[in-house]
């Protein structure tokens, strides 16, 4: 009896990670992997070319609403995998995504305590929970991001 039940509780261990593998690897959106939803946020910065002032951390922010939920529905139709990597392959993977022409960052907020930190650029997105993402239909339009960027930092980028 014993025997059986040792072999059933190791079949559902198993079967609990075989699951939990095929999640987290398999292709999905952009907004799957973010644990931040537009309704909930209450602050973004968001940087194209990372200001060269130490003082600040992004280009521009703001507690409005308008740009957290462009920018999120914007993301929503590009679709992602996650990568495989250890920890020295991230590292060297994230370094050369934030600096390369393409790459833009952006932080997300619910409150003081609960924020995430995005790094991405046309082919990959770093979500900063050590969790690298390859883009599946992309590129992301870098137009886009651009003329995004540049609209809210007309608006948004003396506060």
């Amino acid at each position: 009896m014993i025997k059986k039940i040792g072999f059933v509780l190791l079949l559902a261990i198993a079967a609990g990670v075989i699951l939990y593998n095929w999640n987290e690897y398999r292709e999905k959106s952009i907004a799957d992997v973010l644990p931040l939803h537009a309704g909930e946020l209450t602050w973004m910065g968001f940087s194209k070319n990372r200001p060269t002032q130490d003082d600040k951390l992004y280009e521009w922010g703001t507690k409005d609403k308008e740009p957290m939920e462009e920018l999120l529905a914007f993301l929503r139709q590009y679709r992602v995998k996650r990568k495989h990597l250890g920890y020295e392959a991230l590292s060297q993977e994230v370094t050369a995504l934030r600096n390369s022409k393409s790459a833009f960052e952006f932080e997300l907020a619910r409150d003081k305590a609960e924020r995430v930190l995005i790094y991405a650029n046309n082919n990959t997105v770093y979500v900063l929970t050590d969790r690298l993402y390859e883009i599946k239909n992309g590129p992301i339009n870098g137009d886009w991001i651009d003329a995004f960027n540049e609209k809210y930092r007309k608006i948004y980028g003396n506060s």
